[in-house]
């Protein structure tokens, strides 16, 4: 999904549950990592989580929030990877307090992966968690997003990739898996806007008085 699609797509949701969950899930990560370089994101082993760190990665810097630039923690990163993919497990040694862990899963994290978010959480660092609603991830988590039970009625979204049956292997353009993976261009989204930089109090008198007016304050 491009940028375009996915700002469209953010407009047409505003007030339901999603887009506004999605924003508060994204406002939430710029007010509570005030280190720089403090954000990271994790995921399962064989699932790293290399979409929504690209996305992120690409809204912060357009939006010239040069501070806040994610890091993809890897479980077992090549030795010839290039600095930026290869950032392994010590990382998450070094997190503490000012810092957040973003944690992807879209399945059910194993013990493994708890365990290491379960460390990271006790040194002070931040737990933002997007998945499937797993009560043991979910309690780990100081905020959570669940895209599943937000998806709004009636836009038909899968939660895997079905190719199209009978394709050519060159030709397949499978559906992508949207309700988790719109939810992760949302979150990107929101992350990188000028509101979500601004001190609560700042946003809620901006917000009360647009109401009032009925013009952009």
């Amino acid at each position: 999904m491009d940028l375009t699609r996915a700002s469209l797509l953010r407009e047409m949701l505003s007030g339901t549950e999603l887009g506004s969950r999605t924003t508060e899930f994204g406002y939430a990560l710029r007010r509570f990592t005030t280190r720089r370089s403090g954000l990271m994101l994790f995921g399962p082993v064989d699932d790293e989580p290399w979409h929504l760190t690209a996305h992120l990665d690409d809204e912060l810097h357009r939006a010239g929030v040069e501070d806040l630039r994610p890091s993809l923690v890897r479980w077992a990163p090549p030795p010839d990877a290039p600095p930026h993919l290869a950032i392994g497990l010590d990382r998450l040694k070094d997190a503490g307090r000012g810092e957040s862990l973003l944690v992807v899963a879209e399945d059910t994290p194993a013990d493994t992966l708890l365990e290491r978010i379960g460390d990271v959480r006790r040194r002070g660092t931040t737990i933002f968690s997007i998945g499937n609603g797993d009560n043991e991830l979910t309690s780990l988590s100081h905020e959570t997003l669940v895209p599943e039970l937000l998806v709004p009625e009636g836009f038909g979204w899968t939660s895997r990739q079905v190719p199209e049956p009978q394709a050519a292997l060159t030709e397949v353009e499978p559906q992508t898996a949207e309700g988790f993976e719109t939810a992760q261009h949302l979150v990107s989204l929101a992350a990188a806007d000028e509101e979500a930089g601004r001190a609560g109090w700042r946003r809620r008198l901006r917000n009360a008085i647009e109401r009032l007016s009925g013009e952009p304050a």
